[in-house]
């Protein structure tokens, strides 16, 4: 994941995260970011949240078909686990080690000399792969992806390219291994983190740099090999004005990985289109016709941290942020970082609890939805399944005299419920109807409208391009 990578900033960062308390308290705030384009404009030449492509270089890549996309577009919820040595003295993954990193700027916060050494600590004994996995089904996630290897080039898994590994931590146990087993008995989709970039290597971004590509190739051969089904590839290079898909013979790299896992979703930033885009920290854009997925933390920063008790997100916080990505028609994968003991706080523990509390009672709103089939507006927005809508009002105050409109649709509704507090009148209008609420639920109001029928909406499909006119 990324650390703070502009001066531009309009919201509160920690570590790269844009704190969703404070920039969508009062409104819901979303953002055309980290994702896949095609346009006819100039590559970037400085950070930018978008990745440009022509149409010939997006019809060139091999996307995963769009019934692959099925069960993770009705999942709607992952959980993302970042752990590693960095959890031994509560320092961020990766981003907390000092010296080069190639082509970016040097790390100054743990000097190289400490932060390589830490694995030598790092000796999880409460590590349980089905207590986690049993923690992922109660928060309501449809799948897991772990960290496998971050920036710093540490390997949670028994690699034979490195001595850099779990295996060779005092814990000596193949926590990838064990939890892709754990998933396989609980029937939960399992994915991984894999970043290309590795400060570790000493090829890494050096003139023998492609002993660096082969040896990294060879690690996700080993990870796509020899730990069951792979349902998510998640890889992380995103600068798109640093790092080219040749860095790390990216269209090579996907190739092999549909190859040995056929039907897996790889993301977008391996400077090649993607199956689906990732916004990070932010609520991705109203986007219905291509897959994105929002990536953030429940806590301050990616991996465990001494402040990680004291900022676990609120219930209202977590409703917002899964509803909301929900209404704009994408997923969210909610990370939490293991303590160094290998167990999660308590208070993540019981945020996640909460969360799926609440889904248990109105996840039929979130679970096999799509967003649409209106667009998603300031107060939330839509979800729709079949022949039924669901309102989503997460703002009630930015509704004008607390009044939805609905445009009319070739099918029309036949019946309204309030299925949290709150109360709502549906009335016909002129070209659509209105949707008049009261008292709203302040978590978030949702409202069940009923078709006469199914209700039309955009599939999302991985193959369609979103288009950045010049």
């Amino acid at each position: 994941m990324e650390e703070k990578h502009t001066t531009k900033n309009t919201g509160a960062e920690i570590h790269g995260l844009v704190d969703l308390r404070t920039a969508c308290s009062t409104h819901l705030g979303t953002a055309m970011h980290q994702i896949s384009v095609v346009s006819e404009l100039p590559k970037p030449t400085a950070y930018s949240n978008q990745q440009y492509f022509t149409q010939e270089e997006w019809d060139a890549f091999r996307f995963a078909e769009q019934r692959d996309t099925t069960w993770w577009l009705d999942a709607k919820l992952g959980l993302f686990i970042h752990w590693g040595p960095c959890s031994v003295i509560g320092t961020e993954i990766g981003w907390s080690r000092g010296g080069p990193r190639g082509p970016e700027q040097h790390g100054n916060q743990v000097p190289v000399e400490i932060y390589d050494q830490l694995y030598h600590y790092f000796d999880p004994q409460r590590f349980d792969a089905d207590e986690w996995v049993r923690m992922a089904r109660d928060m309501g996630a449809g799948y897991i992806v772990l960290i496998t290897k971050h920036h710093d080039g540490f390997c949670l898994w028994n690699t034979k390219t490195t001595d850099y590994n779990i295996m060779n931590t005092p814990f000596g146990r193949d926590v990838t291994k064990e939890l892709s087993e754990a998933c396989a008995r609980a029937d939960m989709p399992f994915g991984v983190y894999f970043s290309q970039r590795d400060w570790y290597h000493p090829a890494y971004f050096k003139e023998n740099h492609q002993e660096y590509v082969d040896y990294m190739r060879e690690q996700v051969r080993e990870l796509l090999t020899g730990y069951g089904k792979v349902r998510v590839l998640w890889l992380d290079a995103w600068y798109p004005s640093v790092f080219e898909a040749e860095h790390w013979d990216s269209a090579g790299l996907c190739e092999m990985a549909r190859e040995l896992q056929p039907g897996i979703l790889i993301n977008n930033r391996t400077s090649l289109p993607g199956d689906y885009d990732t916004p990070e920290g932010v609520i991705g854009s109203y986007q219905v016709h291509r897959p994105w997925e929002t990536a953030t933390s429940i806590h301050d920063g990616w991996s465990w941290n001494s402040r990680s008790h004291r900022t676990v997100k609120s219930l209202r916080d977590n409703i917002a942020l899964l509803a909301g990505c929900a209404v704009g028609g994408g997923n969210l994968i909610y990370n939490a970082g293991p303590m160094a003991n290998g167990r999660f706080e308590d208070t993540h523990i019981a945020a996640f609890h909460e969360l799926g509390e609440w889904l248990r009672t109105y996840g039929e709103s979130i679970y096999g939805t799509r967003g649409g089939p209106f667009p998603a507006d300031k107060w939330g927005g839509f979800t729709v399944k079949g022949d039924t809508v669901y309102v989503h009002i997460l703002y009630p105050q930015q509704c004008g005299c607390m009044r939805i409109f609905l445009p009319q649709l070739d099918v029309s509704p036949i019946d309204c419920q309030v299925l949290t507090e709150g109360e709502a009148h549906l009335e016909k209008a002129d070209r659509g109807w209105t949707l008049t609420i009261g008292n709203p639920d302040p978590n978030d109001m949702i409202v069940r409208i009923r078709y006469d029928g199914p209700v039309p909406f955009v599939q999302p499909d991985p193959k369609k391009p979103t288009y950045l006119l010049s």
